[in-house]
């Protein structure tokens, strides 16, 4: 059986399989394995520590099993549905005077490029015309 394991959730990447977030607190005072199995042979496995919180991607279907020391090595502790660990995403806070902030500055390059047209003077400001048109309503 091939065996992938998911990336830790970025929230500055894409997630080209459609996995959700999740993540597992160890709450107990002895370390714990985390198995999540999965559909298109999806498997992720880690050790977590005492007190440790772990995030990961999984897709929806996935089953998630701990599994913790026992006499005998480890054994099963609990199954835990996968939508108790769903992550909620966290809104950034736009500040207020980030847009103006980013004019001023749009604003500073084309006078550079002006007064000195140079290949390095064009490239800033080509990247910054290309982040105005994402994130600045109105530049489109």
């Amino acid at each position: 059986m091939t065996r992938r394991t998911s990336p830790e959730p970025d929230r500055h990447h894409s997630n080209p399989r459609g996995h959700s977030a999740y993540g597992y607190r160890n709450g107990r005072d002895v370390m714990v394995v985390l198995r999540c199995c999965g559909p298109d042979q999806f498997f992720l496995e880690r050790v977590v520590f005492p007190f440790e919180l772990l995030t990961f991607l999984a897709p929806a279907e996935a089953e998630v099993r701990i599994h913790g020391p026992a006499a005998g090595g480890m054994e099963l502790l609990e199954e835990v549905p996968l939508e108790e660990l769903q992550l909620e995403p966290v809104p950034v806070p736009r500040h207020p005077l980030e847009q103006l902030s980013m004019r001023h500055l749009l604003n500073d390059l084309q006078q550079r490029y002006a007064s000195d047209p140079s290949d390095a003077n064009r490239q800033r400001l080509v990247q910054q015309e290309q982040l105005l048109r994402r994130w600045l309503p109105g530049q489109a």
